[in-house]
């Protein structure tokens, strides 16, 4: 009897580990594919300002025509960026690894590359991931605003708004605009909070 109990209880881990291997490859799988969507995003942003200076300076014509289809591509990565950063940022590990970006020094750049839009992520992992769980946010089973609204600079102030709240960190209302405007915001809020976030995965 000690023995199939043995044997039962064996089976019942290894089919926990192997479950586990599975999740955490379709974690890692779900990363890169944010990964991969951010950057074609990245890409979609530039050729979209490049065209509109093209389009403010040269012909209208076809500028017209293309600020249509990288505006229309852009939307459509917005989309899938943040859809496959909520698949992914639940996950302990992987939030500590994108966490810590706030701490190197390759932020400035991606401010740079992103043209501001890595903020959104950022806040993403300092807001959203802790409004709602995984499963409110991707199957839209409760009034989940905050997550469409985050999504597109300026009209997600509402979002900065309600994640300062959450921080209960007293952050005078000039000192936020300023970090705002700098697009340091969703940073600073993330530092001051860093340990916290990182701790209680």
């Amino acid at each position: 009897m000690g023995r199939i109990t043995l044997q039962l209880d064996t089976m019942e881990s290894t089919g926990k580990r192997f479950w586990n291997r599975c999740g955490n490859a379709v974690n890692e799988l779900f990363f890169w594919l944010f990964i991969a969507f951010a950057v074609l995003l990245a890409i979609d942003l530039w050729c979209l300002l490049t065209t509109a200076i093209v389009c403010l300076f040269g012909e209208m014509g076809k500028s017209l025509t293309l600020l249509k289809i990288f505006g229309a591509f852009g939307i459509i990565l917005i989309l899938f960026s943040n859809f496959t950063l909520w698949l992914t940022m639940y996950s302990p590990k992987i939030y500590k690894r994108l966490v810590s970006v706030v701490r190197s020094k390759r932020l400035r750049l991606l401010y740079f590359l992103t043209l501001g839009y890595v903020n959104v992520y950022l806040l993403n992992l300092y807001y959203i991931r802790f409004k709602y769980n995984q499963y409110e946010l991707t199957q839209y089973r409760v009034n989940v605003g905050y997550s469409v609204l985050v999504m597109f600079p300026i009209i997600n102030i509402p979002v900065y708004v309600a994640a300062i709240r959450r921080s209960g960190r007293q952050v005078p209302l000039g000192y936020a605009a300023k970090l705002y405007m700098q697009g340091r915001l969703a940073t600073y809020l993330i530092q001051k909070d860093y340990s916290s976030l990182t701790e209680n995965q």
